[in-house]
């Protein structure tokens, strides 16, 4: 699950749950650093570190076992990111306790996450680098210690280690992935405070790089352009390389929202309209597509586009949200309170569903089939307020 934070944070817990905070794209230069992080508590999930700290917390009676289980059980069956805060918390009162990561397990994770780098063909030596970067991080934090370094601390012993288990491999020049650079320059545009900051430093990286970091530093400046309403500076950069990279869904999906940022609402919803043909229901191009409808006053073809992502996305809260706005825009009101339900669910607010659905019942009378499919999702809400109670 990938969390709407800027600080650095990933995190494992049993069930399979893996959180990270936006914020490691700004950190992990490089895919290959990106994936030493996801490496590193992959070994944390199959070598059970946070389940044999539970059980040695069980024993010395240090922490709640109930409260930090309602919160795995929250994040591995909702998805929410409040069950993922309840795991944080949890794993937090467990490293104060000293039980969960001990200096071995750490050691244990590093040491394994390098092995699956190698067998995944990626750089064994980013985890080292990674280190290196965190341990500057935290040097020049002063107290405001960021979440990961409190529970994963980086010393010079571990990032030697690193180093000393990739010793006897061959060095290898390792290209950077457009992609993630793409998706780095993407969040750094998001999460800027500035623009004209990121729009500088785009421009003064611009002048220095070469072949496909030149492309994705061209491509963050049209997002920050586009952001800043410079739009003829970002059409000229994206026309340039969509004629460079023809129909890459990244840059299709920042010519939409130049264009609709820009008032140019058919054109948007044309090219949208072409990019999905190309790419059936593509996430990010399907629920702006749906917005630019709504903004159409076509709510009816928005929620025809989010009924068909969210049932390939039934985890996404977001999706039921917006799939629930647009459903109220057409004036289906069952829907919205179907939807609505679905939403509250995935936050863990499994009364407030009970009661959109128990809205809904007396509105679909008429309808038995609807009305059996209601009463059932009712029947399995219930089932797990009673399974989180016990």
């Amino acid at each position: 699950t990938l969390i709407d934070n800027a600080s650095i944070n990933a995190f494992a817990a049993p069930g399979g749950v893996l959180g990270i905070n936006h914020g490691l794209f700004l950190h992990a230069e490089t895919q290959h650093e990106f994936s030493a992080i996801l490496a590193h508590e992959l070994a944390h999930l199959s070598q059970r570190h946070f389940a044999r700290g539970i059980e040695a917390s069980k024993k010395a009676g240090v922490i709640s076992i109930a409260g930090l289980l309602a919160g795995v059980i929250l994040a591995a069956t909702a998805g929410a990111e409040a069950g993922m805060a309840a795991v944080t918390t949890s794993r937090g009162i467990a490293s104060t306790q000293q039980l969960s990561y001990s200096r071995t397990r750490e050691s244990e994770a590093d040491r394994i996450g390098i092995s699956t780098m190698t067998r995944a063909n990626l750089d064994p030596r980013a985890m080292a680098y990674m280190f290196e970067r965190l341990d500057r991080l935290n040097r020049g934090s002063g107290e405001q210690i960021p979440e990961f370094l409190r529970t994963h601390p980086v010393t010079r012993s571990r990032i030697s280690d690193a180093y000393n288990q990739t010793e006897s491999l061959a060095k290898k020049k390792w290209e950077p992935d457009f992609d993630y650079q793409l998706i780095r320059a993407r969040v750094m545009v998001s999460d800027a405070d500035l623009i004209q900051n990121i729009i500088s430093r785009f421009e003064t990286h611009a002048q220095v790089r070469q072949g496909a970091a030149l492309s994705a530093t061209q491509y963050g400046l049209a997002l920050a352009y586009t952001k800043a309403k410079r739009f003829k500076e970002a059409k000229a950069i994206l026309d340039g390389l969509l004629t460079q990279y023809p129909n890459h869904i990244a840059l299709e999906l920042a010519q939409i929202e130049r264009l609709a940022d820009s008032r140019q609402l058919p054109e948007a919803l044309k090219t949208a309209r072409r990019v999905l043909a190309i790419n059936p229901n593509n996430y990010p191009v399907s629920v702006i597509y749906a917005r630019l409808l709504d903004q159409s006053e076509r709510p009816d073809l928005a929620s025809d586009v989010l009924n068909e992502l969210v049932l390939a996305r039934t985890q996404d809260d977001q999706v039921w949200y917006q799939l629930a706005e647009s459903l109220g825009l057409a004036n289906d009101i069952p829907g919205v309170h179907q939807a609505r339900a679905e939403y509250f669910l995935l936050n863990g607010d499994l009364d407030g569903a009970a009661k959109q659905l128990g809205y809904a019942l007396p509105l679909v009378r008429q309808n038995f089939q609807l009305s059996a499919k209601i009463k059932q999702r009712i029947d399995e809400i219930w089932a797990l307020q009673d399974q989180s109670s016990q």
